[in-house]
């Protein structure tokens, strides 16, 4: 239920449509009561804004989530500018998320490599993240469905304006299969080309890691790599054809540090899962050694990786497979720069 804090905020919210207010924009309005006094004259048609748009989103069986709701997602309130509200139709999925995107003119190579990657990495659990849009993002979401996993799709525009429209069916679909769509544009935004970088900072901070399928040198495809790299994610990239421009873009990100992977496995062994769930178990693993040791080293300090997988004297695939885990758990929190507290 929202009280009077959050319908002052989201009255705000909605009466700067448009402009890029995070969760950090909270920093420059509080108290709550110097906001109360600088809005005084136009406080009570704010809250009858946002009233009236709680009412619009539930009835076309959306949610909104405040920052500071218990329900908001806490991998985005990790995040370097999270949002300050999410709109939000389905239910997020609880298993480790994953994120494939790619280009919107993929080849018919990466037509056949995205459908390959989602349907290895939905059959061992994981939620694949994505945004709708055409291209490799649409095979995500379709191939995830079809292979009896969960898919998330993040849009750049309100709920209630699917883009691309031909995927009206598909965004149905992604909810009615157990995942959602998320928004963090109020109902009524349209699909606005400023609106997608925004938009592509939630598909990493939603996601453990992030596979770029495709991408051409100037796609919007790599600030989805960017937004992962400041955000401490993992970042595959597909190898392709010198002489393709849609391979231009991952290939780049490989010599700038992601991970080149040419085998679903690599990703799946990566994050060390063994065994194939299709009901968003995880995988069972018998690492609890590591996993206590880990546990024993880290602490409010961050740690660099490196160090890490110094002290444990295991190897980084392993270290690594098991940070995840607990990062899952929420034991552990990973920041930018590859450091890790234990929480």
């Amino acid at each position: 239920m929202f009280h009077e804090e959050k319908l002052l905020l989201l009255g705000l919210y909605l009466a700067k449509k448009g402009a890029f207010h995070s969760a950090k924009w909270l920093e420059d309005l509080y108290p709550l009561s110097e906001v109360k006094e600088r809005y005084s004259s136009s406080l009570s048609s704010l809250i009858e804004s946002a009233q009236k748009e709680l009412e619009r989103a539930q009835r076309k069986g959306i949610e909104i989530l405040f920052y500071k709701d218990p329900k908001f997602p806490h991998e985005l309130k990790q995040i370097p500018y999270p949002p300050l509200f999410i709109y939000i139709k389905g239910e997020i999925p609880s298993n480790p998320r994953f994120a494939i995107v790619g280009s919107r003119k993929p080849t018919a190579y990466g037509k056949e490599v995205a459908s390959l990657f989602t349907k290895e990495l939905s059959t061992h659990g994981f939620a694949i993240i994505s945004g709708l849009a055409r291209g490799i993002d649409t095979i995500a979401h379709i191939t995830a469905i079809e292979a009896g996993g969960k898919t998330v799709a993040i849009l750049g525009s309100g709920l209630d304006i699917i883009y691309p429209g031909e995927n009206h069916n598909l965004a149905s679909k992604i909810v009615t299969s157990g995942g959602a769509i998320i928004s963090e544009f109020p109902l009524g935004t349209q699909p606005r080309r400023e609106n997608f970088p925004r938009r592509n900072r939630l598909i990493s901070g939603l996601s453990q890691g992030v596979l770029v399928v495709e991408a051409g040198e100037r796609s919007g495809t790599l600030l989805t790599a960017k937004w992962a790299q400041e955000q401490g994610k993992d970042i595959f990239a597909i190898p392709g054809n010198i002489f393709s421009d849609q391979s231009k873009g991952t290939h780049l990100l490989i010599k700038e540090g992601a991970i080149p992977v040419t085998n679903p496995r690599e990703i799946i062994e990566f994050y060390g899962f063994t065994k194939v769930h299709t009901q968003g178990h995880q995988s069972e693993r018998i690492t609890d050694e590591i996993t206590h040791y880990l546990l024993e080293i880290l602490s409010s300090y961050p740690m660099h990786l490196e160090e890490i997988i110094m002290r444990v004297g295991k190897s980084p695939v392993e270290v690594l497979r098991d940070l995840t885990q607990l990062e899952i758990e929420g034991r552990v929190k990973g920041l930018p720069g590859k450091f890790y507290i234990k929480t």
